[in-house]
């Protein structure tokens, strides 16, 4: 199940690709996205029993939590991957369990090590690589422009984790997963104008597809597979399968897109998953 919730995600990066190339905006392809999970949401979770006594501390928490993991992370993936390939994307977000991590040793939930250091500076170098060098062009503003942009998204992810790590123990995974992924689609809601509906009524079948697939795979699917597997194996088993997402997005980017793999995208790709790697 988690091989195919990685599979799931790695083709998420060349879809968004996809859509963007049909002239859909970044906050399109997010509303979109989102707007076909959220009924799976609220399915999942009336099925959990909800979250009862919710604090209002906790539900500050969690709306914060929405905010980030999918407003931003969207709107910033989507934005970038609009001046860069799939794969260089793909890359630059598999940093977020590292960036998590050094958020999580700054407010204390962790511990530091020299080990744990070590390895959030070899990912580190290896974002750094990509961002200026993965497209194996000259280093400028304009090259790095969209992996830069890409970058706010691992960001909001680890700080998403940090956010919820403390509601998983009173709630559970599933829950505040779905409670907070409705909440970062109501806040989508005010990108839904009359040309963002123009531009979704315009796809073909295709576009379509590739958008359902985004909603129902990737997003619905993909994130109760993976609070599955949480249940089912410890988290660093689970977090393990990560290693593969930029590795299988790279394939699936070159095959279905065409996409050029450099040799600085492959070195900074495997210094972000050795650098995680160690650090966990």
């Amino acid at each position: 199940m988690l091989a195919l919730v990685v599979v799931m995600w790695a083709g998420s990066y060349a879809a968004i690709k996809g859509l963007i190339d049909d002239g859909l905006a970044a906050p399109d392809i997010a509303l979109g996205r989102y707007l076909v999970a959220a009924p799976g949401f609220a399915v999942a979770l009336i099925l959990s029993r909800g979250l009862p006594r919710l604090s209002r501390r906790d539900l500050a928490r969690l709306a914060a939590a929405g905010l980030v993991v999918v407003t931003v992370y969207h709107l910033s993936l989507n934005a970038g991957e609009r001046l860069t390939t799939a794969g260089t994307a793909s890359v630059v977000v598999a940093a977020a369990p590292g960036i998590a991590l050094a958020m999580a040793v700054a407010v204390g939930q962790e511990r530091f090590s020299r080990r744990r250091a070590a390895g959030l500076a070899v990912s580190f170098a290896g974002v750094v690589v990509v961002v200026l060098l993965g497209s194996g062009e000259r280093i400028s503003f304009a090259n790095a422009h969209g992996p830069l942009l890409v970058l706010a998204a691992p960001v909001a992810f680890a700080a998403y984790n940090v956010l919820v790590k403390p509601l998983l123990p009173r709630y559970g995974v599933l829950p505040v997963t779905a409670a907070a992924s409705l909440i970062g689609t109501a806040a989508l809601l005010p990108f839904a104008s009359g040309a963002a509906i123009r531009r979704v009524s315009h796809l073909d079948a295709g576009g379509i597809a590739l958008l359902l697939y985004l909603g129902l795979a990737a997003t619905l699917a993909g994130y109760i597979g993976w609070s599955r597997g949480l249940r089912q194996l410890d988290a660093s088993r689970t977090v393990a399968y990560l290693y593969v997402v930029p590795v299988v997005a790279i394939v699936i980017g070159a095959l279905t897109l065409g996409e050029h793999v450099t040799v600085w995208l492959g070195l900074g790709a495997a210094l972000v998953v050795a650098g995680v790697a160690l650090a966990q």
